[in-house]
């Protein structure tokens, strides 16, 4: 029993409803473009529709689409210059050829995407040169059996043939990359109307050119290239849709200057000119849609791309705060557990030593100030780890504090300049601001053996800088600015804290002649903000 959508229609009922629109619409413009003068179709765009239906839907939704195709096929004949008598004789052999066509290509490309070079080339041998070719034998054959006509039957082979090949190349991998909701036409805004209005100027452009100068030998093989730039900008803007409309585009343009006699690909007849269109068309596509593959795949990879490294910029945000969290878990752990045992142990020595002789007095109160000194660093570290002045004095107090320490423990001068206003910082972006300093004083002092070291602090309406510079040894960039980062976990976790607030680092050092360290970090909230 047949499941229904929302709307109580069955699916398979709605699948051959559509492709008996796509059918009989695509029918009705092969028709619109016929060439009346050669009695030669230009281009057949009917087959393309069901072999793209049947490459994009499950097997077992086939016989709905070929029947839903057929019935469209039937009921556009009145279109057509022929009886529907012989356009159902010819409807069997076609359907068993495109059906043959896209078994071919399932079992030779799995998946639903014709975006690559490989699957397009096994595209274009299947279904633009394989399906063409046997479909124009069988047609012609029988239309000559069933009605014996005196044109000949090269030429109606051809033009066939030829007309089937671009209503494949040219539909099915456009019908194919819409349908893909992993298309990237489909992720992508729609062009403006300055991009619209540039490519209908374009194409007039192209027609004057055609028309008024297309018998000129001297220019004809310039003009014959000149859409060549128009395809390229196509596939660079809309990937394989927006070129296979260009190319047919410019295929009507042609036939329809040559149908007035005029333009580049006149010949000897109208029939000679017809397939002079349709072979220029046909290369111009197979060009224009490798080209489009080519941008499809390149997108692709720059959007995979972008979202790995938006992963990898979202974990690199969490290990920070968990980093953050476990610091302050052991900062905790020092400051309430470990350094108050101390304190215990010390006024416990306190006691002891009232009780000893004074010979072992000294010894004990060397060992209580040894005691005394573990707790001042177990202090510092905690604070180190977790400086809680930060979200009880602010960013202000707190930098004052790491500079002050410093100066005390390993005495190179810093000075500090603080903005005013740093105070409205949001905390995420103040404690990327004292890591960052927390880090780079660290890394001049130990590695550079800086002797003086400036921190400055400027923030203004749209973003908030830090700047580090120090006179120490320096070191030289491998490279770029961000090269030499690999090479350490301090700079690296530096790089991390900036990025993820959105900011840029810059490190900027001379062997020799000291390291500059600058950040710029965006300021997206309103209460990051300077009052205007």
């Amino acid at each position: 029993m047949l499941r229904s959508n929302a709307n109580g229609v069955p699916p398979q009922f709605t699948k051959a409803a559509l492709l008996f629109a796509g059918s009989l619409g695509a029918q009705l413009i092969s028709a619109v473009l016929w060439s009346q003068q050669s009695d030669a179709p230009m281009v057949w765009f009917t087959g393309g529709v069901l072999l793209a239906a049947l490459l994009v839907q499950e097997g077992r939704n086939w016989p709905a689409c070929v029947a839903g195709w057929v019935a469209g096929l039937l009921a556009s004949s009145v279109a057509f210059p022929r009886s529907l008598s012989n356009l159902a004789v010819v409807t069997l052999p076609l359907v068993g050829l495109i059906l043959a066509a896209a078994w071919a290509l399932r079992r030779v490309c799995p998946g639903r995407r014709i975006d690559d070079f490989g699957r397009l080339a096994a595209f274009f041998a299947i279904g633009g040169f394989a399906l063409p070719f046997f479909s124009a034998l069988i047609i012609v054959g029988l239309e000559r059996y069933l009605i014996p006509v005196e044109a000949s039957p090269l030429h109606s082979w051809m033009h066939l043939a030829l007309a089937s090949a671009l209503g494949y190349i040219l539909l099915v991998p456009a019908l194919i990359s819409v349908v893909d909701p992993k298309s990237i036409i489909r992720n992508e805004r729609a062009p403006g109307w300055l991009v619209t209005l540039a490519a209908i100027g374009a194409l007039a452009l192209l027609w004057l050119a055609w028309r008024y100068f297309g018998h000129a030998p001297l220019v004809r093989p310039l003009l014959l290239l000149l859409p060549l730039t128009m395809v390229i900008f196509a596939a660079l803007r809309t990937q394989i849709p927006g070129t296979s409309v260009a190319i047919l585009l410019f295929g009507v343009v042609a036939m329809q200057i040559s149908l007035e006699g005029r333009g580049p690909f006149l010949g000897a007849d109208m029939a000679t000119t017809t397939l002079s269109v349709q072979l220029w068309t046909l290369g111009m596509s197979l060009a224009g849609l490798f080209l489009a593959a080519l941008v499809e795949q390149r997108r692709m990879t720059q959007r995979a791309l972008l979202d790995s490294s938006g992963q990898i910029r979202e974990l690199a945000g969490r290990l920070i705060v968990a980093q953050e969290q476990e610091r302050a878990r052991i900062a905790r752990d020092l400051h309430d557990d470990i350094n108050q045992r101390l304190a215990l142990a010390s006024i416990q020595l306190s006691a002891i030593r009232r009780k000893v002789d004074k010979d072992s007095q000294e010894d004990i109160s060397h060992l209580q100030h040894e005691l005394i000194a573990l707790s001042d660093d177990v202090r510092h570290l905690s604070h180190d780890l977790h400086p809680s002045m930060l979200s009880h004095t602010g960013l202000t107090a707190a930098l004052a504090e790491l500079c002050h320490a410093q100066r005390q423990r390993n005495g190179p001068r810093v000075d500090l300049r603080v903005s005013p206003h740093v105070g409205q910082l949001s905390q995420d972006v103040a404690l990327c601001l004292y890591r960052v300093t927390q880090e780079a004083l660290s890394n001049a002092i130990r590695h550079a053996h800086a002797q003086r070291i400036s921190v400055a602090v400027d923030m203004n309406v749209t973003h908030v800088e830090l700047d580090v510079m120090d006179d120490g040894s320096g070191f030289e960039l491998s490279g770029d600015e961000h090269g030499e980062m690999a090479k350490g976990l301090g700079l690296l976790s530096m790089d991390e804290r900036v990025r993820s607030l959105d900011g840029e680092l810059h490190l900027m050092s001379t062997l020799g002649k000291g390291t500059q360290l600058c950040i710029r970090i965006p300021l997206r909230h309103p209460e990051a903000s300077v009052p205007g």
